[in-house]
């Protein structure tokens, strides 16, 4: 966990630090030439997984694993186009990675020393998205001439595709004779996902915004390969991010 919240802190603070430092460049001015027509962020934070499905509860059983083990730091990019003064369409793509040691519970190796394994799960949604301004992005003040709001909350909600690679390597206990082995199983896939989400925009400086979102998203996939055989894993979890947003 504590590795996990470094990746989460350090990344964040250096997306920071780097918008920071080209945002100070254009804080004297206040405006922009016409309203933005689109926008381009960066975001990374933590996910809670839901672990909610058979697979899980046989990783409970059978290894020192618990669902918990399955939360992960997660970094994303969004592509936004304005298509209307309050609404944007993005474009997502997230990634998120959890590995965890653990112990085959009841057994252990003839020496009496654990039967250990490292279970991992990875996942990538790649989403499309419809984006609303709770309030005005800005203000016209002439032909030109566009002064963006300080804040901006939002809404959204969207749906796309969510690949994922589960793997569990190490030593293991065949059931059938007890005898230890050692072993690799995986699964890859694509399955479908959709979320929701909420967030606020907070200016730094007029092209610039540091953004604050939490994003809900339901998601499953067939397990392959070694664990066929399993109800669909689920993918779904709680995205909370923070991140730049640049306007172009």
């Amino acid at each position: 966990m504590m590795t996990l919240m470094r990746i989460v802190t350090l990344t964040i603070l250096a997306l920071t630090a780097a918008s920071l430092s080209t945002a100070a460049q254009d804080e004297k001015v206040d405006f922009l030439f016409g309203a933005p027509r689109g926008a381009v962020s960066l975001r990374a934070g933590y996910f809670g997984a839901s672990a909610n499905s058979e697979i899980y509860d046989f990783f409970a059983e059978t290894f020192t694993i618990a669902p918990g083990d399955f939360n992960a730091a997660v970094l994303g990019i969004d592509v936004a186009l304005a298509v209307h003064s309050r609404v944007d369409v993005l474009f997502g793509f997230e990634f998120t990675k959890s590995g965890t040691d653990s112990e085959v519970r009841e057994f252990v190796e003839d020496d009496g020393s654990p039967i250990t394994q490292r279970t991992e799960l990875s996942t990538v949604p790649l989403s499309a998205s419809a984006k609303l301004y709770l309030t005005p992005r800005g203000r016209e003040i002439s032909h030109f001439a566009f002064v963006p709001s300080k804040a901006r909350p939002y809404l959204g909600a969207g749906a796309g595709l969510i690949w994922h690679k589960l793997s569990q390597f190490g030593d293991f206990v065949d059931f059938v004779d007890l005898s230890i082995f050692t072993g690799r199983f995986e699964s890859t896939g694509w399955g479908t996902e959709a979320h929701v989400f909420g967030g606020l925009d907070l200016q730094l400086a007029p092209r610039w915004y540091a953004s604050f979102e939490g994003r809900y998203l339901w998601a499953d996939d067939d397990l392959s390969g070694d664990f066929v055989g399993f109800d669909p894993i689920d993918l779904s979890g709680l995205r909370v991010t923070a991140g730049i947003n640049v306007s172009f």
